[in-house]
């Protein structure tokens, strides 16, 4: 089940031909209104979808159709950030969303077809509730005295999100004796500054107060070197960590010759999931908890990354001893550190991993507020030029795609867990109806037309489910035993509404003739 792009028809030559020339597009669509219209519902754009008179108003021309609008839209609009409707910016989109820009998509079609049900316009999380401190006094205090490694948190500012890092460090159930390092860089709240006086009274972590302001990566340098024996892990206090994660951690990182590992998260870039590349904002009801059970039981080996991420970054102190810490000089405010250290300690001859068997929490995008653009932009530059052609083996990586089947396997484990009947259906996309007491158990998966560049083939998305965007694509050429395989594995029982068994081949087969034949309602319901 490969993801081949279709092969580029005469609607995608005639698109080609105009995009770009504002002219040429809406001439076009004056000329050949049945050949553009057709376009257009080929990406998804459906009369409503695009507003006429509000995109007029971006575009600063009149349209006689909504589909001329639209197709001027792709045509024009979408390369030059003009708005389609109301509340979309496919700047935006494609900013919050670089895998959409990797794979292909237009922005505004691909909200309408997938992103949408897999929450890409959900709101930034709520701060959580703040735990009481007499919570976090009753946990088991770590042993410092046996303790093989240092789980290194400058804290700031963010005082829920801080005593909730803590909290689900303390909390968790790990064998590896650590001590908790908490460097406190001249918080501003005192009741922040109190409480983990509190906690290092008790023994619950060890407390490094910074007389001023040092920044980021000044703390983490200071927590390094609290203890030159010990292997170090860098975890943000915006972050949450769940059963014996700081054992999956370490085993990742002593394999040979390993400076870095890194787990999966939902915002880590090269490592976020369930789509890659974003900031994913996950709905208040995603088990979270689960998901890291879940990558806990996938038997998948570590994968080689060109850098690790330092929300949460277990760090080789052998490493350490031979190219030094992080460069405070360049990157004293933070951002890129992480990547010029992992340069460094590649070009020492040590190598990167991601901990596939591992999901931490992280909020993201909440340090330096409106500088940080400007910030990642500044750092990118900086290593650009202490190491020519990182963005370069980064885009590689990005390219070849070597976490995609941790993702997938995550995705399947996921749907798989779910205590629901699971039921393939051939509906017409578009928002779930509400369901009958007795369809309540039953986990609707529906078979999915894509869009160009993807157009021809056909992708799974389960109703009301969080994303699974990592699944693969299929057609009617696929091998009937890959697709029998993939519906056995996410425990596919249903087809239509009919009971089918537990026959995955027959089913498989069952879905393969469908496609070929446009799904059309005997088949799909035929004992």
């Amino acid at each position: 089940m490969s993801d081949r792009r279709s092969p580029r028809t005469t609607s995608d030559l005639l698109l080609s031909a105009v995009r770009g020339r504002n002219e040429a597009a809406a001439a076009l669509a004056r000329m050949l209104p049945d050949w553009t219209r057709a376009i257009c519902r080929r990406y998804g754009l459906t009369p409503g979808t695009v507003d006429p008179a509000h995109y007029a108003h971006s575009a600063g021309r009149s349209f006689s159709s909504w589909d001329a609008a639209a197709f001027h839209y792709l045509a024009v609009g979408s390369g030059r950030g003009w708005f389609p409707r109301a509340g979309f910016s496919p700047a935006d989109y494609r900013r919050h969303n670089p895998d959409v820009a990797v794979a292909g998509y237009e922005p505004f079609a691909h909200w309408l077809r997938f992103g949408s049900e897999e929450g890409r316009d959900a709101m930034a999380p709520a701060d959580p509730p703040i735990p009481d401190i007499r919570h976090l006094l009753g946990h088991r205090r770590p042993d410092a005295a046996q303790a093989t490694v240092d789980v290194v948190m400058p804290v700031y500012g963010g005082r829920a999100l801080a005593l909730q890092a803590i909290d689900s460090v303390l909390g968790a159930a790990t064998t590896e004796a650590f001590e908790l390092v908490v460097v406190d860089d001249a918080s501003p709240d005192p009741l922040l500054r109190s409480e983990l006086q509190a906690l290092a009274e008790a023994g619950s972590i060890t407390l490094m107060e910074n007389e001023r302001n040092v920044g980021f990566v000044g703390s983490v340098n200071r927590g390094i070197a609290l203890h030159p024996g010990r292997d170090v892990v860098l975890l943000n206090s915006d972050v949450r960590v769940f059963g014996n994660w700081l054992d999956r951690l370490l085993a990742a990182l002593r394999t040979p010759r390993t400076a870095t590992a890194t787990p999966f998260s939902n915002a880590a870039t090269i490592l976020s999931y369930p789509a890659t590349l974003c900031e994913n904002r996950l709905p208040a009801n995603v088990d979270i908890a689960q998901w890291d059970r879940l990558c806990g039981a996938i038997d998948l080996p570590v994968v080689e990354i060109p850098t690790g991420v330092g929300f949460c970054m277990a760090v080789s102190r052998a490493c350490l001893e031979q190219i030094g810490a992080f460069d405070r000089e360049r990157f004293g405010r933070g951002y890129g550190e992480e990547n010029d250290f992992c340069l460094r300690a590649t070009a020492a001859g040590w190598r990167h991993v991601a901990a596939t068997r591992l999901f931490v929490w992280h909020r993201g995008g909440t340090s330096f507020g409106n500088e940080r653009e400007a910030l990642v932009e500044a750092a990118q530059s900086t290593i650009e030029a202490l190491h020519p052609g990182y963005a370069a083996t980064v885009g590689r990586f990005i390219q070849d795609d070597q976490l995609k089947p941790a993702r997938r396997a995550l995705d399947i484990a996921r749907i798989r867990a779910d205590p629901r009947r699971k039921r393939l259906s051939f509906e017409k996309f578009g928002v779930a109806e509400a369901q009958t007491p007795d369809e309540r158990d039953v986990l609707e998966i529906l078979v999915v037309p894509d869009i160009p560049p993807y157009g021809g083939q056909y992708r799974l998305v389960p109703k009301g489910f969080c994303a699974v965007p990592n699944l693969p694509r299929f057609g009617p050429a696929t091998p009937t035993d890959g697709l029998a395989a993939l519906l056995n594995d996410l425990g596919v029982l249903e087809c239509g509404g009919g009971n089918r068994g537990a026959v995955a081949a027959v089913l498989g087969r069952r879905l393969y003739r469908a496609l070929e034949s446009g799904f059309p309602a005997e088949e799909t319901s035929r004992p």
